[in-house]
């Protein structure tokens, strides 16, 4: 629930980053077991995917971030 709040009132940009992909990586690995437990392959895959975009997402905040001048 911290995460939640703090991505949606983060006081800066760079927290509500982090917010996000924390939320981002603990869908990844409720996927990853959901996967194992269900014995069903096909929701690894969606997990990596997911994983992926993530990932991308944070680089591109990121660089729209320090291209802004919103580093401190």
């Amino acid at each position: 629930m911290a995460m939640f709040y703090r991505a949606v009132r983060g006081p800066t940009t760079q927290d509500r980053v982090l917010a996000v992909n924390v939320l981002g990586t603990n869908t990844v690995v409720v996927l990853a077991l959901l996967s194992v437990g269900l014995d069903e392959p096909s929701l690894l895959d969606v997990a990596l995917i997911y994983a992926l975009l993530n990932f991308l997402m944070a680089l591109a905040i990121s660089k729209f971030t320090v291209e802004r001048g919103g580093v401190l």
